[in-house]
């Protein structure tokens, strides 16, 4: 992420100044103005809680996707920033910028040839990560037994999970042994392929009220489909801890017209500011990998709520370290 920040610093700041990481200095990047002068930047991810902690007067937060709301509220409290989306706000002394529609940078994607985070695949990574299966040593046929996937898949899985040692795998006579070694990692490069916009999805205004009232009231509607909360009304099940006012949950439908046909039947007319949003799953398989029942409600797993969270602009993050935490989900 921090590497994302600084391109983006460049073209924001290019021809009228420089910046390069601040690899011998105590900052992560120095801003070099003409004439001579520098300025340290402190780079620092961008959550609610964070904010709250002491900071330098030149630390710029660094968001994966914000808000027009969230980026108003900087600039008027003066706080300088990144978003990772293509915009820059720097409000520092001798330095005034404000640019949007920058260039994001791309996104690297894992391996060319075989993605581990695609929907089966996952599968496998999920069944690693699960807490009960920390430090396991496990077989090809073991594995794909418990993923629910073929040897070849858990074969190539491993492989590419191998060129980021965050896997141990060795041969014991003709059997393989496989162990995750680093769970941090592994979250951390698969919340950086993954996208929750990738849900397509459809926002509608439900009679909503208070929101788990809503659901329970209104569960045995969607019992003719399979169907899970996430996001912020999932966590709020799981590990309460963000103000939230949206109901996010998915729907398992073949098509995404299907939601807006149910959307119908419902006669919950659509609209983008509607506090029930429908979603039809992006990993279709593996999103009901884990999913579990919570206050009689079914809730997706806590990785797969991780996973959503990650990059939700209203107090996802936040949310999301907290789930960790609470959850014990990496140890």
């Amino acid at each position: 992420m921090e590497s994302d920040a600084l391109l983006l610093l460049k073209q924001a700041l290019a021809p009228t100044a420089q910046i390069r990481a601040g690899e011998e200095s105590n900052c992560d990047a120095v801003v070099e103005l003409k004439g001579g002068k520098k300025l340290s930047l402190d780079l620092e991810a961008w959550t609610e809680s964070a904010a709250t902690r002491r900071r330098s007067a030149n630390t710029v937060w660094v968001v994966p996707r914000a808000t027009r709301g969230l980026r108003e509220r900087f600039r008027k409290a003066q706080e300088s920033y990144v978003d990772l989306g293509g915009a820059v706000f720097l409000s520092l002394p001798n330095l005034l910028v404000d640019r949007e529609g920058l260039q994001p940078p791309a996104r690297s994607t894992p391996s060319r040839t075989f993605d581990p985070f695609a929907d089966r695949s996952s599968l496998v990574l999920r069944t690693l990560m699960e807490p009960k299966h920390a430090n396991r040593v496990w077989g090809v046929r073991e594995l794909a037994d418990a993923a629910g996937v073929g040897p070849a898949t858990v074969t190539r899985t491993i492989r590419e999970l191998e060129r980021y040692d965050v896997v141990d795998a060795r041969r014991s006579g003709r059997e393989s042994e496989i162990r995750l070694t680093d769970p941090k990692r592994l979250l951390s490069l698969w919340t950086g392929a993954y996208d929750w916009t990738r849900n397509q999805s459809v926002a509608v205004h439900a009679p909503i009220g208070d929101p788990i009232r809503f659901l329970e009231r209104s569960k045995g509607i969607f019992e003719g489909h399979q169907w899970a909360l996430t996001l912020q009304a999932g966590a709020s099940l799981v590990a309460p801890h963000a103000t939230w006012e949206r109901v996010h949950l998915y729907l398992e439908v073949s098509k995404p017209d299907e939601l807006l046909e149910f959307a119908r039947e419902q006669e919950w007319p659509v609209g983008d500011d509607g506090r029930l949003v429908l979603l039809k799953p992006y990993y279709r398989d593996s999103v009901w990998h884990g999913r579990r029942t919570a206050n009689g409600l079914p809730v997706v797993s806590d990785l797969q709520l991780v996973l959503d969270l990650w990059n939700y602009p209203l107090r996802g993050r936040e949310q999301a370290e907290h789930l960790l935490a609470s959850q014990h989900l990496l140890g």
